[in-house]
């Protein structure tokens, strides 16, 4: 029944009408009725998988990636390219390639709702920004790959929450300070490489140096000028993971580095610790050898997501 109002004017009301108009004023309100009850509690909108996913489209200059087939379709997200999926939750997201997929921008903080993924590479491209706290959230990852980009600020204390991680990789970035305590709570990482950054070097203190101890894989240049190494391509020598050949953490301190050494000859430490060598690039230039290949649409070192 609309709402309708008496008006002074009118000269003759029929008892019907004086009628109606009751009973829409009761089912209307007078307009300063206040609610019997407290009001719902409405709730934040959850982000979907594939709302993160398009996130990171808009984040990362989706339109002028290499590769975009499917992206921003209707189509299952196991079709869109670099996503694996399982009945349309997200299992993996490889954004890398060996050249990467030409990603400008940030990282987007609603890829920490991919809690189903095992597996996030974003190496080789040229995103910036600080690495999300969020993706702390993503808790089924054991592969983590952010490496050959340009990413600054600090390395989250959220990332002690991934349980499940076995691979930390965040070389060739822009990152600076210490690596978080928590990441002592993760007992599955077996490999972490933080070396060619601006900064960012392992706490010096007694129990952290001997969780580095135990990892198959450390490599950090902690106390060097971050710069572009010439042969960041060769392939990784093996580690030895016996304990009666691992190097304590005590002859790796994190305000020193190993002597150079030829690029022909160079070799990787027990523990993965890598010798600060001779670069293609002036020290402290990594950056701008970043800057410098935005304007050609490849990253000057870029690395395989395979290996």
């Amino acid at each position: 029944m609309p709402c309708t109002s008496m008006d002074a004017r009118d000269e003759v009301i029929s008892p019907a009408a004086v009628g109606a108009v009751v009973l829409s004023m009761v089912a209307c309100g007078t307009g300063t009725d206040s609610p019997t009850g407290p009001s719902p509690t409405v709730q934040p909108p959850t982000t979907s998988e594939r709302d993160a996913l398009v996130a990171q489209y808009n984040a990362g200059g989706g339109p002028n990636w290499t590769d975009t087939t499917n992206w921003l379709s209707s189509e299952p997200l196991g079709t869109w390219y670099g996503v694996e999926a399982e009945n349309d939750r997200v299992t993996r997201l490889d954004l890398c390639g060996p050249d990467g997929n030409n990603l400008h921008g940030t990282i987007a903080p609603e890829l920490g709702s991919l809690t189903a993924a095992t597996d996030l590479r974003l190496s080789n491209n040229f995103l910036t920004g600080t690495i999300p706290s969020t993706l702390g959230s993503m808790t089924a990852l054991a592969i983590l790959r952010l490496s050959n980009n340009a990413l600054n600020g600090t390395v989250p204390s959220e990332l002690g929450s991934l349980t499940n991680l076995v691979e930390l990789r965040l070389h060739q970035n822009r990152l600076t300070g210490e690596l978080p305590q928590t990441l002592m709570d993760l007992p599955n990482l077996r490999r972490l490489r933080i070396e060619d950054n601006a900064g960012l070097c392992a706490p010096t203190d007694g129990d952290f140096q001997a969780w580095l101890g135990t990892l198959d894989e450390f490599e950090s240049d902690c106390g060097a000028p971050a710069q572009a190494r010439a042969d960041s391509l060769r392939p990784r020598v093996p580690v030895a993971t016996s304990a009666a050949v691992r190097r304590p953490p005590s002859r790796r301190r994190a305000d020193s580095h190993y002597p150079p050494v030829p690029v022909a000859t160079a070799v990787h430490e027990p523990l993965g610790f890598a010798a600060v060598r001779p670069g293609a690039y002036d020290a402290g230039r990594w950056p701008d050898a970043v800057a410098a290949a935005l304007t050609t649409g490849r990253n000057p070192l870029a690395t395989s997501c395979a290996s």
